[in-house]
């Protein structure tokens, strides 16, 4: 009789096909080719840490619509100064890969439909997605990003907005139209995280358990819509209003966001330039079209946030967020609130540009009106990113299961331990 291979023996078996997969990968120069580097002239690491995640000069260059203005620009000083040119058709085309080649997971296979007992599963040579994106500056006042994903068979827009800068010559005036995200300048935004396969999971957790007309909407995932937004080096505000999920919806009540961002400019603190803290608020009302009338589920979303930048080496966010449901589950009659609490944290380490040493952390409960727990999600992932050159990420991962048995993740614990390849071009 043949005796499964232990489990201990699987992660030890990981870490070595990861190891001989770093020691044979070329070390490449630092020049990067992406498609923004292509258009400033510029390395990756004058706007990323490692990217996707921006540093301030990257935010800075988000916020003012795909262009650098001087630092000793003015309101009346509407025409970018020191910038290299961005109009160039030939450069507007972008891609980015995302593969796991190598994932192994407790508990994540089911022998077949009938089967209740859960063993380990090894998965090899999964390729996520490829994203084409197009952006840049057109003209003054005027930006856009695009981005299309492939993945499994099927293609969807992310990301496909204009943007409008400096209007009225003043960086007080500015709008994102097109499918927007309601947390793009905060704090912890969730969209270019410091580890691009995770994200803070309570902020993607749905209204109305992903029911109704919406099928629930979460804090930070694209949505059709307008943004306003006007900033300082210490300061951004902004506001926003969706339909919901979709641009044409059978819902017709609105949902609305707003937030303030208090920024430390760069110099104003010795190696904490950079630094920000964010209040934020979203509110939405789903509902569910049924033949004896409407029923509603009017939600809301609160979160402070922080980051905390130190000597372009550490990176520390954190967020955390409480909300309530009237009508969670749409139901007449209602049953009352629903509460749910959670929180997100990533800090990292970079001690040069090549490696990036950090942990991941989120959990979040969500109870009823009669204090029952509803949902349950506790993990913690600490990671390392080895970085080819700026444009190729190479990151191991281990998400370990906090929360034991039960809860949304099935039964039993799911940890994973996987390695994940990143390149954007």
């Amino acid at each position: 009789m043949i005796r499964p291979v232990p489990f201990v023996l699987r992660p030890m078996a990981f870490l070595a096909y990861a190891l001989a997969f770093l020691a044979v990968i070329p070390v490449l120069p630092a020049l990067a080719t992406s498609q923004w580097s292509r258009k400033t002239g510029m390395e990756c690491v004058d706007c990323h840490t490692v990217f996707p995640r921006l540093n301030p000069t990257g935010e800075k260059f988000l916020r003012e619509g795909y262009v650098l203005y001087s630092a000793h620009a003015t309101a009346e000083d509407a025409e970018p100064a020191d910038v290299p040119v961005l109009d160039n058709v030939s450069n507007l085309l972008g891609f980015r890969l995302n593969m796991t080649p190598i994932q192994w997971e407790k508990n994540g296979l089911l022998a077949d439909s009938t089967s209740t007992e859960r063993t380990g599963r090894l998965t090899i040579g999964n390729p996520i997605w490829i994203q084409f994106f197009a952006a840049g500056h057109l003209f003054p006042h005027v930006s856009f990003f695009s981005e299309l994903e492939y993945a499994q068979s099927a293609f969807k827009f992310n990301w496909f907005y204009f943007n409008f800068t400096r209007l009225g010559e003043t960086p007080w005036l500015n709008a994102q139209v097109g499918n927007v995200s309601p947390l793009e300048f905060a704090s912890f935004p969730n969209r270019l995280p410091q580890y691009p396969a995770l994200k803070g999971e309570v902020m993607l957790l749905k209204s109305s358990s992903g029911k109704g007309d919406e099928g629930g909407i979460d804090m930070s995932s694209a949505r059709p819509g307008i943004q306003y937004f006007g900033h300082s080096p210490n300061a951004t505000i902004y506001a926003g209003v969706s339909p919901g999920s979709k641009a044409t919806d059978v819902n017709d009540r609105l949902h609305y966001w707003g937030g303030l961002v208090g920024r430390l400019s760069e110099g104003a603190a010795a190696g904490f330039g950079g630094s920000s803290a964010t209040i934020h608020y979203y509110r939405g009302v789903d509902t569910n079209n049924r033949t004896t009338g409407v029923t509603e589920n009017t939600f809301f979303r609160i979160s402070p946030q922080i980051n905390v930048r130190y000597d372009e080496k550490v990176d520390l966010q954190l967020a955390y967020v409480y909300g309530e449901e009237d009508n969670r589950g749409l139901v007449t009659p209602s049953p009352g609130d629903a509460v749910i609490q959670g929180t997100a944290a990533e800090i990292s380490y970079m001690p040069d540009w090549h490696w990036q040493f950090g942990l991941h952390h989120d959990r979040f409960k969500g109870r009823d009106a009669a204090g029952a727990l509803t949902s349950n999600y506790h993990r913690i992932v600490p990671g390392i990113t080895y970085v080819l050159n700026q444009n190729w990420r190479a990151t191991a991962y281990y998400e370990h299961d906090l929360k034991g048995t039960g809860g949304s993740r099935g039964p039993g614990f799911n940890n994973k331990l996987y390695l994940n390849l990143r390149t954007m071009f």
